[in-house]
């Protein structure tokens, strides 16, 4: 087990905060330190905040060699995010409440092509259905990995001993399913978008690699170019899969603050971390509703 020292970083956040879909809480070290595991690129991680140190602490179950080649780029713990809030007018109450209640959170370096998917999967699905249908997805190829957390449960006994995680299946696996395999998952509607996004990425029609390349303009073109995408899933896929952070998307959640708090139109001197800032809003917002801090619009 890992021992962990890392600033402004909270896991409940990101985890809340809309970005992904497969970090999830696998229980509890002690009262109030929930264990999450996040499945990314392959692998399977548990972290947790440590009981035994300062707010700043963390227990994770990789190694050393692990976290710094794979983890620590993953979180984006490399980048100082206070640059980021910088870029927030320091009158704008608004903004300033959801930086300090959402402080901690990090724009995950997550995998385009998972990121595609999960988003065409997620239109019209509450979060707990997108990652049903997601986990249903990645167990179609049956290649199931074990992680061993016998460590985390001789810590709380609630703990599993093991788990059990399918990694995101690859483009040429997608490709290979029938509609039946895919719809079977709970994709829906979604099915047939899925089959064309994984067919064109297949035959190298649609190349991932090289959108990298592409400036945000041309980048959300091509993402909107895909059957089912539009600006919102191509939005997020550019966020949170090409970690373009002038980006941001819009959803039922960030309209309204748009238009409560910003009189529809968002402050041009937020562009370049407006991806980033809108992380801040969305999480305050989607926690803060049923206290009326946010209108219905």
């Amino acid at each position: 087990m890992l021992h962990l020292t890392i600033d402004d970083f909270d896991l409940r956040a990101i985890a809340e905060s809309g970005q992904c879909f497969r970090m999830t809480e696998a229980g509890n070290l002690r009262p109030g330190f929930p264990v999450y595991k996040v499945i990314a690129s392959g692998s399977c991680l548990l972290i947790s905040g440590d009981p035994d140190g300062d707010e700043n602490s963390f227990l994770a179950s990789c190694t050393e060699s692990e976290w710094e080649n794979f983890y620590k780029r993953y979180f984006d713990l490399d980048t100082d995010y206070g640059i980021y809030r910088d870029h927030a007018d320091k009158n704008d109450s608004f903004l300033q409440k959801c930086m300090e209640y959402g402080r901690g959170i990090r724009i995950l370096n997550q995998e385009p092509w998972e990121m595609l998917i999960s988003f065409i999967i997620s239109q019209r699905k509450s979060v707990p259905a997108i990652r049903t249908t997601v986990e249903r997805l990645c167990a179609l190829s049956g290649k199931e990995k074990i992680l061993d957390c016998s460590e985390w449960h001789a810590m709380n006994s609630e703990l599993p001993d093991r788990i059990i995680y399918y990694p995101f299946p690859s483009v040429e696996t997608l490709a290979e399913y029938s509609f039946e395999d895919i719809n079977s998952t709970g994709t829906g509607y979604r099915t047939g978008y899925i089959m064309e996004a994984a067919r064109r990425a297949s035959t190298g029609e649609l190349d991932l690699h090289a959108m990298d390349k592409l400036s945000d303009e041309e980048l959300l073109s091509v993402l909107l170019g895909i059957q089912g995408v539009g600006i919102k899933v191509a939005s997020c896929t550019a966020l949170f899969g090409f970690h373009r952070l002038s980006i941001c998307p819009e959803d039922v959640w960030m309209k309204r603050v748009k238009e409560q708090f910003y009189a529809g139109v968002w402050p041009e001197s937020y562009r370049p971390a407006l991806g980033v800032l809108q992380q801040y809003m969305f999480y305050y917002a989607r926690l803060e509703h049923e206290k009326s801090k946010i209108k219905e619009i």
